[in-house]
């Protein structure tokens, strides 16, 4: 068999060799814009089905060999729309004139692992984004800079915490108990977009309940050390039918990144310098007290005069705490060129962001080196680098119950003292609670230090090329690195230090993550003379690790107040190793018939993984889709209707298929490792533990107007999760209390639409507006465990929780309305996480050198579970209490009559998250100034900057929790919110 193989392939290779024409003519050109009349620097102009092929000068000229008689010529530019004509033999002069493709219609968009379609016969629904939207304001994150721009694609941030903590769901819920962000590929490398607790838990000791997990540490997702500027373009892959060739991976979606790349001309360099500041956007506010016996009332006699109170003087803690307006900075560069053979990319990024709280900022440095390589006519290789330093200093934020966290301490901390810091450099006790929130951030350390290098390599040969077939074998190699160090420092004189009698805490948590795929894969295009149709075959081979390790130190009682985890006097000590390997294999078939306006597809993927109890079995991940383009006329262009099928899976996490060990058991003194006690903890392991399946089935229809000025698009899908990974309670007699099982199912609904117009196009004044709206909702339609409250969703029926339940939603609120006639509590549901829809409006004008882009982003809708509120209020120091007839929420689920509703509040919100005005200055201008410039350009950057919400809460993006499936929504103390204003220029040279 193999030597067949051999055989057939050097056939191949040997008719591609003696398939090519001889080039014996030179054909001169010249590729301009259609509006302005400028050269479109960069155009490849290509013979298709051949290796012919050239780019276009800066004058906008170029020239090519071409083979003698009439032939084709295709230009394209990412932008514009493709240009294809004729050249007649003899002719040895074209001109060209390119018309933007604003709406992109024409971009061509990945369908597999090795290929792609033209977005106007696309069969899915998948979102692109370029990376000039990505790049319009500022931000510290990807996640930040793709809200609100693709229908289906719900962003929230977690706090307003600098550094990232952002939430991506594709589409509603797709899971209860397993993962809930999508996969990140970016130029191949299945990156890690694990968020690792900083175990500032230790003195939070916010886990004190009946919840383990660090999730309340307000973590970053690592898809944060991305720099947005580095982005060419980003495809979402939100349904299972585009997102099923990455297999048991998918279930949240996939999003495709793609950097940038040199193109063939002279060097071109360009600079971006920012200035900017962060500013916090919204208080909660606290009760003003008119005289000494109010307060003296309300904290108990005497207490007026002990903190030296003043009739009419008060102080704002939030501004003290929150109110730092210090400079932010942000450089960058790049540098780009090269020649019809080597093209490369350099970028450089150095960000500087500062906090609004003392000690808190985000510090990014990021260095990419990006090179195409031509050997020959046949071999194309490429070779991806970014290493990225960054510094998270995130403060102090979400629940405990230490007494620590600013806003856990607020809302028991009369604004009649002053708790910032005196002219010594000294903090006054806060005479209320166990903490100075001011100190505390004044004095402490929390330090998220990254370092991360990220390397791909793709080497693609053509092994055979005739005038209507090309075999083109691709392999890919990535690997993702990076190494995260915690350093959390709360020195002896912070006022609640002593509480433990271990003063002084040193916190250390080390972690690296090391992600290697490779890929190997074929490619088999087949075009028939007869233009009939045009057959594209790929297959191919994925393989991929992951390890994953994580160890903490936790150092109580410093000696002599050093921050080395060694000074302690009581240390311990935590490991967590991870290591997941996969093996997948793909094929798929593409059709494009009837003049191109007929596409269908089928293929699959078959995973294997060692997270799976069986890591030998395969399971198979099919998908189908069509799509047909009709021809109307007259303001109709095209209307596309289409449909899709496909599966995709959610793996189980590390070590649910094992049952876990304790080794804290010893017998007279001599440790050993036991089966855990029976406890709500104790779970054992599942032997036929397999990935979560999802099918989904989605249709829709696409319309172009005005000769490609106008596009509607249209969606509904439907989505079914089964095999879903539950835990069921287990006999004691078994001596465990769960089992993690696969079972039940989960269905989700929803409905996407996007309208997108030009409605002006001239050399003067362009006009491009796009508005997206989607929607969506889960029921879970079959739970065969019983009702159950998955872990990180809230903190029991009175306070609000959420509840996984057949037949209702899987992000419903559940809580008490009251008391039967029995005195029992009355449970029901009485909110729900998910948003009745989220609808956003982008507008991005330009007359002659001025631009105005600005991006609203509407939610309707989803409920949260308002704690901070009902913290305030236990304390009697709302904003809005009376002492008469007192406004203070008092039938709090603990402060009364036990209703859970009245802090179960609406998150419905408008914000202006992204705007920008810009000034370019006239060409003539910067040649006179300096002939070595090719462009200035001048702005002025909003991000968040008004926010319109009935929300009484700091921000209606909130989860204390951190990324979860379904437990979202849940504000406790949070990382007050920021709006950013920027200044800067951009020069190009």
């Amino acid at each position: 068999m193999k030597s067949r193989f051999v055989l057939l392939l050097a056939l191949l290779v040997g008719l591609g060799a003696t398939s090519l024409e001889a080039q014996t003519r030179v054909l001169s050109g010249r590729v301009t814009d259609a509006l302005t009349g400028e050269p479109v620097v960069g155009a490849e102009v290509t013979v298709p089905n051949t290796a012919i092929r050239t780019f276009v000068n800066d004058d906008g000229s170029f020239t090519l060999g071409v083979p003698t008689g009439a032939v084709q010529v295709l230009i394209r530019r990412i932008g514009y729309k493709r240009y294809l004509l004729t050249v007649p033999a003899g002719q040895n002069n074209v001109t060209a004139e390119l018309e933007r493709d604003v709406l992109q219609l024409e971009e061509v968009v990945i369908t597999g692992v090795a290929t792609g379609v033209s977005r106007q016969n696309l069969a899915n629904a998948v979102g692109t984004i370029s990376g000039e939207d990505v790049a319009e304001v500022t931000s510290q994150s990807v996640e930040h800079a793709i809200a609100g721009k693709v229908a289906g694609v719900d962003i929230q941030q977690n706090s307003g915490a600098p550094g990232g903590g952002v939430q991506v769901r594709l589409r509603g819920t797709t899971s209860i108990n397993a993962t809930a962000q999508p996969l990140w590929v970016v130029d191949g490398v299945l990156m890690s977009d694990v968020a690792i607790p900083s175990n500032q838990n230790a003195v939070t000791a916010a886990t004190g309940g009946n919840n383990p997990s660090l999730t309340q540490d307000g973590q970053v997702n690592r898809i944060a050390d991305l720099n947005p500027e580095d982005i060419e373009s980003i495809e979402i892959l939100k349904g299972a039918s585009a997102s099923a060739i990455y297999g048991s991976k998918a279930s949240n979606g996939v999003i495709i990144v793609r950097t940038r790349r040199g193109r063939a001309g002279p060097p071109r360099f360009n600079v971006s310098q920012r200035f900017g500041t962060f500013d916090l956007s919204n208080k909660l506010g606290s009760r003003t007290f008119e005289d000494a016996a109010e307060l003296d009332g309300l904290f108990g006699a005497g207490t007026a005069a002990s903190v030296g109170f003043t009739p009419g003087v008060s102080f704002d803690h939030e501004e003290q705490l929150a109110g730092r307006n210090a400079l932010s900075s942000e450089t960058s560069f790049n540098l780009s060129g090269g020649d019809e053979d080597t093209q490369y990319f350099l970028s450089g990024l150095w960000q500087d962001d500062a906090g609004i709280m003392e000690n808190t900022g985000f510090e990014k440095q990021s260095l990419r080196f990006n090179v195409d390589q031509n050997v020959g006519e046949r071999i194309r290789g490429s070779l991806s680098t970014n290493i990225v330093h960054s510094l998270a200093q995130r403060g102090l934020q979400n629940n405990d119950n230490a007494g620590v966290s600013p806003y856990m301490v607020f809302p028991f901390t009369a604004n009649v003292v002053d708790l910032s810091r005196r002219p010594d450099g000294t903090y006054p006790t806060n005479p209320f609670e166990r903490s100075n929130p001011i100190q505390t951030l004044g004095l402490m350390q929390n330090d998220e230090d990254v370092w991360r290098f990220t390397t791909s390599g793709r080497l693609e040969f053509t092994a055979a090329r005739t005038n209507t077939s090309e075999l083109r074998l691709i392999g890919l190699a990535g690997a993702d690195y990076f190494q995260q160090q915690n350093e959390l420092f709360f020195p002896a004189e912070l006022q609640f230090e002593d509480d433990d009698g271990f003063p002084g805490t040193s916190l250390l948590g080390n972690s690296d993550n090391l992600n290697i795929n490779v890929n190997g894969s074929a490619v088999f295009t087949f075009a028939p003379t007869s233009g009939a149709a045009t057959f594209t075959t790929s297959a191919g081979i994925q393989y991929e690790t992951r390890d994953l390790n994580i160890s903490r130190v936790v150092s109580r009682g410093l000696t002599a107040g050093q921050p080395n985890i060694d000074a302690g006097t009581n240390v311990a000590v935590n490991e967590d190793r991870q290591r997941v390997e996969d093996l997948g294999f793909f094929l798929q078939e593409e059709v494009l018939t009837l003049n191109d306006r007929l596409l269908l597809t089928a293929g699959f993927r078959a995973d294997q993984s060692s997270a799976n109890a069986d890591d030998t079995k395969l399971y198979f991940f099919p998908k189908f889709s069509g799509s047909y383009r009709i021809p109307v006329g007259g303001v109709l262009d095209d209307v596309k209707f289409r449909a899709a099928y496909g599966e995709s899976g959610n793996q189980p996490l590390f070590g649910q298929k094992f049952t876990p060990l304790d080794a804290t058991f010893n017998i007279e003194g001599i440790p050993g490792i036991i089966v855990p006690p029976s406890t709500i903890f104790a779970i054992v392991g599942s032997p036929g533990l397999k990935p979560e399946r999802q099918r989904e089935i989605e249709g829709g229809m696409d319309i172009s107007f005005y000769g490609g000025r106008a596009t509607f698009e249209l969606t509904l899908y439907q989505k079914t999760i089964s095999d879903l990974l539950l835990t069921r309670r287990l006999a004691p007699t078994s001596g465990f209390a769960n089992e993690l099982i696969n079972a039940g199912e989960l269905r989700t609904r929803g409905a996407e639409v996007s309208l997108a117009l030009v409605p002006a196009q001239s050399a003067d004044f362009n006009w491009v507006f796009r508005t997206n709206f989607f929607l969506s909702r889960s029921k879970v339609t079959n739970l065969p465990v019983p009702t159950f409250i998955p872990s990180s969703s809230g903190f029991g029926i009175g306070l609000g929780t959420i509840r996984i339940e057949e037949n209702k939603s899987p992000t419903q609120i559940v809580g008490n309305t009251g008391f039967d006639a029995s005195g029992n509590p009355i449970e029901a549901t009485v909110g729900d996480v998910n948003p009745d829809f989220k609808w956003s409006f982008t507008n991005d004008v330009t007359y002659k050198n001025v631009n105005l882009y600005f991006l609203f982003d509407w939610q309707k809708g989803s409920d949260a579970l308002n704690l901070t509120q009902l913290l305030y209020d236990i304390g009697s120091l709302s904003a809005d209490f009376e002492t008469a007839g007192s406004t203070r929420r008092a039938n709090g689920p603990l402060v009364g009559a036990g209703d859970t509703r009245i802090y179960v509040q609406d998150l419905s919100f408008l914000k202006l998250r992204e705007v920008t005005l810009s000034w370019r200055l006239p060409d003539e201008a910067v040649a006179n100034f300096w002939g070595a410039l090719r462009n200035v350009r001048l702005f002025a950057q909003a991000r968040n900057l008004i926010t319109i919400a009935d929300y009484p809460g700091v921000d209606p993006e909130v989860s204390n929790f951190g990324n979860q499936p379904s437990g979202r929504n849940i504000d406790v103390a949070p990382f007050p919110p920021s709006r950013s204003f920027w200044f800067g220029l951009d020069l190009g040279f």
